[in-house]
């Protein structure tokens, strides 16, 4: 990673920059604002941002609990009933701007986000993996860096009715047809 490059926690006043990219690169809508300013709230959650001479090149985000977009009950109960008591967070957003990908920046916010994960207790990591249309799963590396995964699947159209969350997939539109892809990462 370059020297100007500086992994820190963020905190309430880099929502309106969070907010700006996840809406470029993730989903938009009118209910990423309001979910995120309660993540940032939340003394629980575990946000990290890259820093690069001030601005915002990448971000890190997990929430205590196993929640996934757009409902997923079933797959929630499953998830947890696997892990039984152990504390379980939730990969929420990763995002590396595309000028700084490929330079180790999502390396280092996850040994970041790794070790304060580890100081509240988390013993494993809920990810679902976005998977665009085209196949391509853009970070797919994220549990490779992983010792114990456990595979719990590719599920077609995951958010098909993401629209009545108020989120929108910058790739479909309101109709969103991307898949995810679900792993559960010892820590």
């Amino acid at each position: 990673m370059d020297a100007d490059l500086r992994i820190c926690p963020m905190a309430e006043a880099d929502l309106d920059e969070l907010v700006r990219l996840h809406g470029l690169y993730l989903n938009y809508g009118e209910g990423i604002r309001t979910h995120f300013e309660g993540v940032l709230r939340d003394p629980a959650s575990v946000a990290v941002k890259c820093e690069a001479g001030g601005r915002m090149v990448g971000l890190d985000i997990y929430t205590r609990g196993v929640a996934l977009s757009g409902g997923h009950e079933a797959l929630c109960v499953r998830v947890r009933e696997s892990v039984g008591g152990a504390v379980v967070y939730t990969g929420d957003a990763l995002l590396v701007v595309p000028e700084r990908r490929g330079q180790g920046v999502d390396a280092a916010m996850l040994a970041e986000s790794r070790r304060l994960l580890r100081e509240r207790g988390a013993e494993y990591v809920l990810y679902e993996l976005w998977v665009h249309p085209d196949g391509r799963v853009p970070a797919h590396r994220t549990v490779e860096r992983y010792q114990h995964v456990t595979d719990l699947g590719l599920y077609r159209d995951f958010y098909v009715d993401f629209d009545h969350y108020g989120y929108y997939c910058p790739i479909c539109g309101e109709k969103c047809r991307c898949a995810a892809h679900l792993y559960l990462c010892r820590i």
